[in-house]
């Protein structure tokens, strides 16, 4: 079963493991790992590699389609493309949550399409190619399943939350409030959903902290709410 699982999403992805060893580890969330003692990897390892190979790509291919952009441009449609609600959504179109291999408790909560935990994966998966197939492989698989969120992804803000209470108070609404709406995982892998009203409005936001959960929320009401809020230039 694990295997034809494997050859299912190597189809959808268009590259074939010649490890599938890392394959397996890039699926792996910690909370499997920690509930099943047999298991020695999961995926942080590689999406540690992953993101610094992210970065890398992400650069290199913006340079090289945008001759003519300035460093700010360019900064902005990085960050659009390799920012976590991007990476999430590329990770859904290609269907990755569900093979991932989750904890019990991660799975019931919902974990398998949970942002963070496809963020994760995909950054993971990224490493996983690199490892296993070199540049020319991670290059072709981020052109095919990454850069293009660069065209559709929502603009970036740089101070969200400042935005939105700026926004409110100029309509006269009370301040934007923020509460938690889940705090779960074990304390190595601690995930947040958070939820941000604005006036009859209210939107969701996840991440490893609170923080970031907040900032996830308000960054969705802000490109809600706000029209061209922080537009930057196509890629």
């Amino acid at each position: 079963m694990k295997q034809r699982a494997f050859k299912t999403l190597e189809k959808r992805i268009k590259y074939r493991f010649k490890k599938t060893a890392l394959l397996e580890a890039a699926l792996t969330h910690p909370s499997f790992r920690y509930e099943n003692g047999t298991v020695s990897e999961d995926n942080q390892r590689l999406e540690f590699l992953g993101d610094a190979v992210l970065g890398l790509l992400a650069a290199d291919v913006l340079m090289q389609k945008n001759p003519q952009a300035a460093e700010g441009g360019l900064t902005k449609l990085k960050s659009a493309i390799t920012s976590g609600s991007a990476l999430a959504e590329r990770a859904r179109a290609i269907g990755l949550g569900e093979h991932l291999r989750l904890g019990k408790g991660e799975a019931a909560s919902g974990g398998a399409d949970r942002g963070s935990n496809l963020e994760d994966a995909l950054e993971s998966l990224l490493g996983a190619v690199w490892l296993d197939g070199g540049l020319k492989a991670a290059r072709k698989f981020f052109e095919n399943h990454i850069f293009q969120t660069a065209v559709n992804s929502e603009p970036v803000i740089d101070n969200p939350k400042g935005m939105l209470q700026e926004y409110a108070q100029k309509k006269g609404y009370a301040v934007p409030d923020y509460r938690i709406l889940e705090a779960s995982g074990p304390d190595h892998a601690r995930r947040y959903c958070v939820e941000v009203t604005v006036s009859t409005y209210a939107f969701r936001g996840e991440g490893t902290s609170r923080r970031e959960a907040e900032r996830m929320a308000a960054e969705k009401a802000v490109n809600s709410m706000i029209p061209d809020a922080g537009r930057s230039p196509a890629a």
